[in-house]
C-alpha cells in the first residue's frame, strides 16, 4: 500500500483518527486506475475493503475517501445520483462529471482540494459545484447550520482554486518527466 492510501484520514465528527483505527461504518471512494472507474461503497473497514477489492483487481486501486458523516442513506443517494454513468454494481465511471461530483464531496467535508491526483485534470466544473451542495444539503437538509463555513468559500470559488492549483500540479509533472 502506497503513501497515498495511508494518509486519508477519516473526516466527521472526530477528525484526526485514522482509516487503521476504529471500525465505524461510513462511506468511501476507491479509485482504480484501468478501467478508469471509482467504486461508492460503505464499509466499517475501508482499509480492509480496498485490500479485499485489490486482491481480484488487475490493476491499482486507491482508497481516496473514507467518512463516517455519510452512511447507507448517502451511498443510495448517490448511486441513484450518479446512475448514468454507472459500470457495474457500485462502480461508475471515471469521467469529467463523476470526478467533478466526487471531488466536489470530498472538498465540501474536508476543505481539501485534489489538485495533487495525476486524474483530476478533467474536472467538470458544474459538478464539483453540485458536489458541494449535495453534500453540505445531506448534511443539513433544513438549512439550520452554515455549512458554508466548514469549506470557508463557496463551490465557485473553491473550483476557481481548484483549477489554478490543478494548472501548478500539471506543470510540475511536465517539467518532472522532461
Amino acid at each position: 500500500m502506497s503513501n497515498f492510501d495511508r494518509e486519508w484520514i477519516l473526516f466527521g465528527p472526530q477528525t484526526g483518527h485514522s482509516v487503521n483505527g476504529e471500525s465505524v461504518e461510513g462511506i468511501y471512494f476507491i479509485y482504480c486506475q484501468e478501467p478508469e472507474s471509482i467504486k461508492i461503497g460503505i464499509s466499517t473497514k475501508p482499509l480492509k475493503r480496498h485490500s479485499d477489492l485489490g486482491t481480484g483487481s488487475p490493476s491499482r486501486l486507491h482508497l481516496v475517501f473514507y467518512s463516517k458523516l455519510f452512511g447507507k442513506n448517502a451511498e443510495e443517494t448517490l448511486h441513484q445520483l450518479l446512475c448514468n454513468h454507472k459500470r457495474t454494481g457500485e462502480w461508475f465511471d471515471w469521467n469529467a462529471k463523476v470526478q467533478g461530483f466526487a471531488l466536489g464531496v470530498i472538498f465540501a467535508i474536508s476543505g481539501v482540494i485534489q489538485v495533487s491526483w495525476p486524474f483530476s485534470s478533467n474536472c467538470d466544473h458544474s459538478m464539483f459545484i453540485e458536489g458541494v451542495d449535495w453534500a453540505h444539503g445531506f448534511l443539513d437538509p433544513d438549512n439550520r447550520w452554515t455549512l458554508a463555513s466548514m469549506t470557508g468559500m463557496g463551490g465557485e470559488n473553491a473550483f476557481e482554486l481548484f483549477q489554478s492549483w490543478n494548472k501548478v500540479a500539471l506543470a510540475r509533472i511536465k517539467e518532472k518527466n522532461k
